[in-house]
């Protein structure tokens, strides 16, 4: 009688710790940090809604037309019943065009709250020190809003924008990520979520499992370089310009084709790399090693294309700029990079969380899930890995901003040494 009790209590504290301890547990561990009593001005600068952000936005032309400014705003419909706009803030100089710095900002929709709070920074403190009279400044708010809205990476037709720049179409090889297409059946489950505990189990074994028979270089080069295969998929790249590529396309093109002779693009991004330490990640087009951009900066980490931890990918914003630079208007100097805010950090475990995290809100968003804990924790989690609550990581953020834009503006000529 005694064994057949132990047996029962055994088998209810497992049931308990797989029902509700641990999903209990996970879904508090993943809950955001409560930044409700940090009403400073540098924690102001993060919105957490895409509509509080865009309204900020659109109320700088005001203020610095009202500050002596020359400021004009253009907005570029995504959606105009769910009021989706691609914003535009351009700031003339008020003799010469000489020199233009441009920012782009949620590229991938759940990275724009950073990217905001950046130029929300930019604005404060740094728009007044460029020469008004021979510098231009352009403002892209949400390139992808339908994302940023709705807290996804991907924009309203599942496509990652920063591989949809593509410069032909028909010359792609829409079948070019083999290594995608081995990892596929993982990456993309075709059923909902379920328990977390028997998920959170399953994940780890499966990845483990398909580790040892493909390679971690394998899952890398799957998921960074991006696929056109499978619409369903992670990092799908699209078949066609989406319609806010179209719009930046002709924005960029619009740009070369003016008359500023020295043009810096800084792409606002987050996830890649260390937690407290943003980079500034290089596109393919640089011709300085990575200890000659770190002195040319004065910044700690740069990422070039000779870095051990480079990568490429394909249909890349500042990879098009370039081509289109290089193909049309060879005689303007242009530099553009991307500002890269590591988020997880980049240690195994942190690079197992990012894949983790990456699937599961894809099959949440495609296949739901029958466990509304567990659709919490995906959640949370996917926002943190974009856009993380904790102030320690604002602060630094915002002061690795402050000395990298420095330090590229300097070098290429924009501001005085």
């Amino acid at each position: 009688m005694k064994r057949w009790l132990y047996i029962l209590c055994a088998a209810i504290l497992v049931w308990s710790t797989v029902e509700y301890i641990v999903p209990s547990a996970l879904l508090t561990l993943s809950a955001p940090v409560d930044l409700s009593g940090e009403a400073d001005q540098e924690m102001s600068y993060f919105p957490n809604q895409y509509e509080p952000s865009r309204a900020r936005f659109l109320g700088y032309r005001q203020k610095l037309i009202n500050a002596g400014y020359q400021a004009e705003v253009f907005s570029y419909p995504i959606d105009e019943k769910a009021s989706l706009y691609i914003d535009v803030l351009q700031i003339n100089p008020a003799k010469q065009k000489e020199n233009l710095l441009v920012f782009t900002s949620g590229v991938h929709g759940v990275e724009g709250f950073v990217g905001s709070a950046m130029m929300e920074a930019f604005v404060q403190e740094q728009l007044g020190s460029l020469n008004r009279d021979n510098t231009g400044v352009m403002l892209v708010h949400a390139v992808n809003p339908w994302g940023m809205k709705n807290k996804r990476r991907y924009n309203e037709n599942n496509v990652d924008l920063n591989r949809n720049f593509v410069m032909d179409w028909k010359a792609l090889n829409h079948l070019q990520n083999q290594e995608y297409l081995v990892w596929d059946h993982f990456l993309q489950p075709q059923r909902q979520l379920g328990n977390s505990t028997l998920h959170e189990l399953g994940f780890h074994v499966g990845l483990a499992y398909n580790l040892l028979d493909a390679g971690s270089e394998s899952l890398r080069k799957a998921l960074l370089s991006g696929q056109y295969s499978n619409p369903q998929g992670v990092y799908f790249g699209g078949d066609g310009d989406e319609l806010s590529t179209k719009y930046m396309k002709n924005i960029l093109l619009s740009m070369l084709n003016d008359t500023y002779q020295n043009i810096v693009h800084i792409d606002l991004h987050t996830g890649y790399g260390p937690r407290y330490q943003m980079s500034i990640f290089s596109s393919g087009s640089e011709t300085l090693k990575e200890d000659e951009a770190i002195k040319a900066f004065g910044y700690p980490l740069v990422y070039t294309p000779d870095s051990e931890e480079y990568y490429t990918t394909s249909g890349d914003m500042t990879e098009y700029l370039y081509q289109l630079q290089t193909k049309r208007f060879p005689q303007k100097k242009l530099y553009s990079t991307t500002f890269e805010f590591g988020t997880l950090g980049d240690g195994t475990v942190a690079s197992v969380d990012s894949v983790k995290y990456t699937v599961d809100e894809n099959r949440l968003y495609w296949h739901g899930t029958s466990d509304k804990r567990t659709e919490q924790i995906v959640k949370n989690r996917y926002l943190e890995m974009f856009d993380p609550a904790e102030r320690e990581w604002r602060v630094k953020a915002l002061e690795d901003f402050r000395l990298a834009l420095k330090g590229v503006l300097t070098y290429r000529g924009v501001v005085g040494k």
